[in-house]
């Protein structure tokens, strides 16, 4: 709505007539059908003479003003009024296929894991109560009610009642199309800002329950970082971290994504590992991590979809000399993983192939109950963060 400042300097002087102001006018003599002829004399002020300086106009029009001084009147009278959240990814430690199912989705049985990479999601109280304004750092997200943080934010409002609306900003990191669950962590996140915004009215296992409606993988990241997921992902077992907090990782996503529908069109449930995923479970929670527990039966689709892909894992373990307890792709695909060491082996550095993959390291973390995620700082480590709260509001 625009605002108008409007200002204008005039001056007026009248010049007050005199006698000599007047004058006589005559008119032509005429004659009405069937009156007398007659000659009036009418006399008649002439138009005083009026002096203006010119005006000055100077407007000003700022469309934000409005909405900018209704977002300070809320400040003053919502008891919080912005938050800003940490969005983390995932990765699938193992990840085991076990059914396919009437509804076309397939079962599976998972260990996942929250890492510290993300996203950071900055919410503030919109003053319009219409709709909600997404914005991003980068292109290609889309801004409407098919990004996962306004149908999360649709979806609250459905189930609650409430009649908040929001300005968000998107500071995107994790990388798309990558496996690592950045879009459905986004989708929880909002949620649990919504919440926030309206004084906790729903539980942490509403909020999870309801996730599942727009998405398999968002339900997990109401666990507390690590959780034994069944089903099509939405059915989730919170566990004690079954890995030590402080091993490091590396993450390397080559510039070509996985299409997820590709993936799973050309995977094959006779070709998957016939090991019993809660056996994983057992050995990892027992002896850590190894390659050969970090099973995925994606990879192989993932492989015939980006054959690029599983050349850069087959050269990653053999480049690494034992650097890496695991190696291992997320999800559906196309990030890469080695675990236990932040560094990538130095071919990714050296050859042009690679000069466009994404690298980053990363470690595992966890929450606390009733916290959100925390980014770790670069000079602490992840099991130091887990008293920190991750929302900051004003």
């Amino acid at each position: 709505m625009a605002s108008s400042h409007f200002l204008c300097n005039y001056q007026l002087q009248f010049l007050l007539p005199s006698s000599s102001s007047f004058s006589k006018s005559h008119l032509s003599s005429f004659k009405p059908h069937g009156s007398f002829s007659f000659k009036p004399k009418i006399h008649f002020c002439r138009t005083p003479l009026v002096k203006c300086n010119r005006k000055q106009v100077e407007i000003t029009y700022d469309p934000d003003e409005r909405l900018n001084k209704l977002a300070d009147q809320v400040d003053k009278e919502a008891p919080l009024s912005r938050l800003t959240l940490f969005s983390p990814c995932k990765i699938n430690v193992f990840l085991r296929i076990t059914n396919k199912r009437e509804d076309g989705y397939h079962d599976l049985a998972s260990l996942f894991h929250v890492i510290s990479l993300g996203d950071t999601i900055k919410f503030s109280l919109s003053p319009m109560k219409t709709k909600d304004r997404l914005s991003t750092n980068v292109p290609g997200i889309p801004l409407d009610d098919t990004n996962l943080i306004i149908k999360a934010l649709n979806l609250y409002r459905k189930k609650t009642g409430s009649d908040n609306f929001f300005w968000i900003h998107l500071d995107k990191k994790v990388p798309s199309g990558a496996g690592l669950g950045g879009g459905s962590s986004n989708a929880a996140t909002a949620l649990w800002a919504a919440n926030q915004f309206n004084s906790g009215v729903a539980t942490e296992k509403e909020l999870q329950e309801w996730s599942s409606e727009i998405g398999s993988d968002i339900p997990f990241f109401f666990s507390h970082g690590a959780a034994y997921c069944t089903g099509r992902g939405e059915v989730v077992q919170d566990l004690p971290p079954p890995i030590p907090l402080d091993i490091p990782m590396v993450l390397i996503k080559p510039k070509e994504a996985c299409s997820t529908a590709e993936v799973y069109k050309r995977f094959q449930l006779d070709q998957t590992s016939k090991v019993d995923p809660l056996t994983l479970l057992e050995k990892i929670s027992k002896n850590g991590l190894s390659q050969d527990v970090c099973v995925n039966d994606l990879e192989a689709p993932a492989f015939e979809v980006l054959p690029s892909l599983k050349r850069l894992k087959q050269r990653v373990i053999a480049a690494s000399r034992g650097q890496y307890d695991a190696v291992i792709m997320s999800g559906s695909g196309s990030t890469i993983v080695g675990i236990g060491s932040p560094d990538p082996p130095q071919f990714i550095y050296d050859e042009d192939e690679y000069q466009d993959v994404f690298l980053s390291e990363a470690g595992f973390i966890t929450r606390e109950v009733n916290q959100w995620y925390r980014e770790p700082s670069s000079t602490t480590s992840a099991c130091d963060q887990l008293s920190e709260f991750s929302g900051t509001a004003r």
